[in-house]
């Protein structure tokens, strides 16, 4: 399941619990109402955090100001798909095998 179908779910569920069984004609308008509140919810606690997690991003290459910043996470993420971040396998005595 992703993300999405999971929000999907506690947000129909928030709805029933406050509103009742879907069935119920009292109260469509409303329960219409508190759905689209709560995705819009969703869609910026989702947004907040992308954000938070590109300024922490930013901090820990050390920019100060937004070019920098752009600038830092590109050079990431072009190392990242060039796979130049991975660690080269390092065989020898630090394995605890025989030299």
């Amino acid at each position: 399941m992703s993300a999405d179908s999971h929000s999907v779910k506690l947000i129909n569920e928030l709805v029933i619990a406050v509103y009742g069984a879907p069935g119920a004609a009292n109260g469509a308008r409303a329960r219409y109402a508190l759905t689209q509140a709560l995705h819009a919810l969703t869609r910026l606690s989702r947004s907040e955090q992308l954000m938070e997690m590109q300024r922490d991003a930013a901090r820990a290459a050390g920019a100060a100001s937004r070019r920098e910043m752009r600038t830092a996470l590109r050079r990431i993420a072009s190392r990242a798909a060039a796979g130049q971040g991975q660690l080269p396998l390092a065989l020898g005595a630090s394995d605890g095998g025989a030299p």
